[in-house]
C-alpha cells in the first residue's frame, strides 16, 4: 500500500500484534458495558415505536409493510434499521434482550472499524486509545442499550469516512472500495435523515481543500449515485423534516453546544482543559494533516447541525443524539492529543482514570436520561420483562394477565401505532392480553377509588373464566386485596407460576373449572370459535355444570346460530339437552344440566352448533387434536350403581 502524505507515521510505539491484543480487550469491555443491563429495565417509548415499525405485533412484516408503518407512524424516520431489526428478530426473537443485543453487536463492530480507521490514518496507539475512549463514553454506551439506529449510524459513518479518506488522499484502491463507497452512501441515507450532515462536512471539505483531479470528480459522482438511489424516499424525508421541525421546545445554539461539549467529556467539563493543552502541544510539535482533516470535518458537521437547527428548530436538549456522527471523528482527535504527549502512557492512564470515573457517574445519573429523551419515570414501570421470563411457556390459550402499576395509565395507553407497553410484553412476546391496574399506594399521580377497582375487576371477570394475577408481594398493592375479594367470590386459586420476593404470579380459574384443565379450543367453518369448554359432574347435587367460552368473527352470526348442549348415553342416545341462542352465551357462560333420574352407566357431554333456520349442524375442527366433526365431546362421566 502506498503511503499518502495525509497518513501520519504508522504503528506508533506498539506493534500490530500488541494493537490487536489490546483491541480485543477493548471490544470485550465495550461488549460488557453495552450488554450490561439489557434486561434490567423495560423499553421506553422510542423503542416501542421501533418494535412496532418492525412488526413485532403481527410478524413477520414484509419490507413494504415496514416502510408503510414508518411513513404512517414515524415519518421522521427511514427504514434500514427497522428492516434489519425485523430480520434479526426472526432469528433471535422479539424480546427486549435480543433486540437490544443487535445494537450492542453493531456498536462493537463500530469500535472495531474505528480502530481500523485510526490505525490506518494515524497510528495504532492512537487507534487503541480512541476505541477505549469511545467504549467508555457514557452517552455513546447508552445507545448500545437501545433498540434504535444510532450504533448503526455511527458504524456506517466511520466506514464511509474511512473509505472517503482513502479515496480522496491518494491511496491505491480497488473496485470493491468504490462499490463500498457508493453502498455506504446509500445505506447512510436509509439509516437516518441527518446522515446528510456527514456528507455536508465531507463534501464542503472536498470542494474547498481537495485537489481537483479525475478521482476528485469520481468521488462526487459516487456520492451522487448513492443519493440517486435514495431519491424514491425523498418525499417521505421532506414530510419527516416538516414533522420534526419548528419545535417549540428547541434549544438555543448555546444550550446545544454546551450540552454536546458536556457529554463529549463524560459530563466532567474540567477534562476539556487537559485535552486542549495536550492537543495544542501535539499540533505545535507536528501538524499531522489527517488530524487537521478530522477536526475540520467534525467542525463543519457541528456547524451544519447548528445552522439547520437555527433554521428549522428541531434540536431539543433531549436530541443531542443527532451529534453522534461527530463523536468518532472527535474521539480520534482526543486520542491523538493524549498519545502525542511526553510519557504518553502515564498521561493516558491518568486521563482515562478521570474519564472512566466521570463516565460511571454520568451513566448512573438521572440527567443522562434527560439528554437521551428517555422518561425517567420508566424506572417506575412494573418489571414487564420479568413477567415474560417468568411465564413464558406457561400460559394458556387466550390467557389474560392482571397486574398493578403506579403509572398504570402509561403502561396501558395505546401509542401512535395503537399498541401499548403492556401489549409489547404480553401480546408480542407471550401472545396473551392483559391490563395493569392502579396500585392504590400513596404517592400515585392518579388514583382510583375502591369502587372503581371493584367495577373494573368485575368487567375483567365477565370476559375471562381464567387468568393470571400478578403483583409485588414485598410491596403488596392495597388494590390487590380489593381485587382478590371480588375474585374469590367465584374463582379458585391454582398454580403459583412465579414466586419471587418482588413478583408473584398466580393462576385463577372459575370455580366450575379444574386447576389442571388445559384449554380445548374449537373453530367452526362459519367464523364461530369455542375458546374453551369444560364440564364437571357433581354427584352430590346430581347435576352437570358446563362452561363454554365463545368468540365470533361477525356479530351477525349471533342471530343465525343456536348452541345445543347434550348428555348422551354410550350408544349415542340423547337423554338430556339444553338449547340456547348463541347471542345469549358470549363471551362465556355456565349451564347446569340435571342428571336426576338417569340410570347408572356411562355418559357423554356434547356441544353442537346448528343453523337456527335449517337446523343443519355446523362442522368444526378441534384445534388441539385436529379432529373435524359436527358433534364435539366435552366430558365423559359415569353414574355409579349406588347413586
Amino acid at each position: 500500500m502506498a503511503k499518502s502524505k495525509w497518513q501520519a507515521s504508522q504503528n506508533g510505539s506498539i506493534s500490530s500484534r500488541t494493537g490487536l491484543m489490546l483491541m480485543t480487550l477493548v471490544l470485550l469491555l465495550a461488549f460488557a458495558l453495552g450488554a450490561d443491563g439489557l434486561n434490567a429495565d423495560v423499553i421506553w417509548v422510542d423503542e416501542l415505536y421501533s418494535v412496532s415499525n418492525m412488526g413485532a405485533f403481527n410478524p413477520p412484516y414484509s419490507p413494504a409493510q415496514i416502510i408503510d408503518s414508518i411513513t404512517k407512524h414515524s415519518p421522521a424516520q427511514v427504514p434500514l434499521f427497522y428492516l434489519l431489526g425485523a430480520g434479526w428478530a426472526q432469528i433471535a426473537g422479539w424480546s427486549q434482550f435480543s433486540l437490544r443485543l443487535f445494537s450492542v453487536l453493531v456498536g462493537v463492530l463500530m469500535l472495531a472499524w474505528l480502530y481500523r480507521f485510526a490505525a490506518d490514518a494515524v497510528n495504532r496507539r492512537t487507534a487503541v486509545v480512541a476505541a477505549l475512549l469511545m467504549s467508555t463514553t457514557a452517552f455513546v454506551i447508552l445507545y448500545f442499550h437501545e433498540i434504535r439506529m444510532y450504533t448503526m449510524l455511527m458504524c456506517l459513518g466511520i466506514v464511509h469516512s474511512w473509505l472517503y479518506w482513502r479515496l480522496a488522499h491518494n491511496f491505491r484502491i480497488t473496485r470493491l472500495t468504490w462499490v463500498l463507497f457508493v453502498l455506504t452512501t446509500y445505506l447512510l441515507f436509509y439509516t437516518h435523515n441527518f446522515s446528510s450532515v456527514l456528507f455536508a462536512g465531507l463534501g464542503i471539505h472536498h470542494l474547498l481543500f481537495v485537489r481537483r483531479s479525475r478521482r476528485w470528480l469520481t468521488i462526487l459522482i459516487g456520492w451522487g449515485l448513492g443519493a440517486v438511489l435514495f431519491l424514491s424516499y425523498v418525499p417521505f424525508v421532506i414530510d419527516g423534516l416538516s414533522y420534526a421541525s419548528d419545535n417549540p421546545r428547541a434549544a438555543s445554539t448555546l444550550e446545544v453546544v454546551g450540552s454536546f461539549a458536556h457529554l463529549m467529556v463524560n459530563g466532567f467539563d474540567f477534562l476539556w482543559l487537559p485535552f486542549i493543552l495536550l492537543f495544542g502541544y501535539a499540533l505545535y510539535r507536528k501538524r499531522t494533516p489527517v488530524i487537521v482533516w478530522l477536526l475540520s470535518v467534525a467542525l463543519l458537521m457541528i456547524l451544519g447541525l447548528l445552522f439547520v437547527n437555527w433554521q428549522f428548530q428541531f434540536i431539543k436538549l433531549s436530541r443531542i443524539r443527532y451529534f453522534l456522527l461527530v463523536w468518532p471523528l472527535l474521539t480520534i482527535v482526543f486520542a491523538y492529543g493524549l498519545t502525542s504527549a511526553p510519557r504518553w502512557p502515564v498521561v493516558t492512564i491518568v486521563f482515562m482514570l478521570l474519564w472512566s470515573i466521570a463516565g460511571c457517574q454520568l451513566g448512573r445519573s438521572i440527567k443522562i436520561y434527560d439528554y437521551a429523551g428517555v422518561r425517567s419515570d420508566i424506572r417506575t414501570y412494573p418489571p414487564l420483562h420479568r413477567y415474560v421470563d417468568g411465564i413464558k411457556g406457561k400460559t394458556w390459550y387466550k390467557d389474560y394477565l392482571i397486574g398493578f402499576s403506579n403509572v398504570w395509565w402509561r403502561v396501558n395507553r395505546d401509542r401512535k401505532h395503537g399498541w401499548s407497553f403492556a401489549d409489547y410484553y404480553l401480546k408480542a412476546q407471550l401472545g396473551i392480553d392483559g391490563v395493569f391496574m392502579e396500585t392504590g399506594h400513596e404517592g400515585s399521580t392518579i388514583t382510583k377509588r375502591a369502587w372503581e377497582i371493584r367495577r373494573d375487576v368485575r368487567w375483567i371477570l365477565d370476559e375471562h373464566p381464567y387468568f393470571l394475577f400478578a403483583y409485588d408481594p414485598g410491596n403488596k398493592p392495597p388494590n390487590a386485596d380489593i381485587a382478590l375479594d371480588i375474585i374469590h367470590e367465584d374463582y379458585i386459586p391454582c398454580k403459583v407460576v412465579v414466586n419471587k420476593p418482588d413478583l408473584l404470579i398466580q393462576r385463577y380459574v372459575h370455580s366450575v373449572m379444574d386447576c389442571n384443565h388445559q384449554p380445548a379450543p374449537m373453530e367452526y367453518g362459519n367464523g364461530i370459535k369455542v375458546i374453551d369448554r369444560f364440564a364437571r359432574y357433581v354427584p352430590e347435587s346430581e347435576a352437570l355444570q358446563i362452561l363454554t367460552w365463545w368468540e365470533v368473527a361477525d356479530e351477525g352470526l349471533l342471530d343465525e346460530y343456536n348452541v345445543s348442549l347434550q348428555i348422551t348415553t354410550s350408544d349415542w342416545q340423547n337423554v338430556r339437552q339444553e338449547d340456547r341462542h348463541l347471542y345469549e352465551l358470549p363471551p362465556w357462560d355456565v349451564i347446569e344440566l340435571s342428571t336426576e333420574g338417569l340410570p347408572p352407566g356411562d355418559y357423554r357431554v356434547m356441544v353442537i352448533v346448528y343453523d337456527r333456520e335449517t337446523n343443519k349442524k355446523v362442522s368444526g375442527t378441534d384445534l388441539t387434536s385436529g379432529q373435524s366433526t359436527d358433534i364435539f365431546p366435552i366430558l365423559t362421566f359415569a353414574i355409579p350403581m349406588d347413586s
